[in-house]
């Protein structure tokens, strides 16, 4: 192998192929201005037709899910009321069902000094 003296530089020659460039071999900056300059009206309208429908849906997405917030809402809130009704519903109708015993109307009856012909007697429904 061949060894490097100390005192000698180190250097390469050029080969010939890379002394000659054309101009053709460097890259051109394109600035971002003259890029748009390139986009067609079409292709402009296109992108603004298209954020303007996006924005469109998130708006119309957004108030469709305010409503059916809304009408969950007052699906909790009726149904809270159905139950409340109920529970009286069955309160009454244990109520009613008590008063009506045929043993409490007779005490009543003998309280108020009224015989009672259990043949006359029926049952309230």
């Amino acid at each position: 192998m061949a060894e490097l003296k100390n005192n000698q530089p180190l250097y390469f020659e050029p080969l010939q192929d890379e002394i000659h460039q054309t101009p053709d071999s460097f890259e051109v900056f394109v600035s971002p201005g003259d890029r748009l300059k390139k986009i067609t009206r079409l292709e402009k309208f296109a992108v603004l037709a298209f954020l303007t429908m996006l924005i469109g849906l998130s708006i119309v997405m957004v108030n469709y899910r305010n409503e059916i917030s809304k009408t969950q809402n007052e699906i909790t809130s009726i149904q809270t009321d159905i139950e409340t009704k109920e529970k009286t519903a069955t309160q009454l109708q244990q109520e009613k069902s008590e008063l009506s015993r045929s043993d409490r109307l007779k005490e009543i009856a003998e309280k108020a000094g009224l015989s009672i012909n259990d043949e006359n007697l029926r049952k309230v429904k």
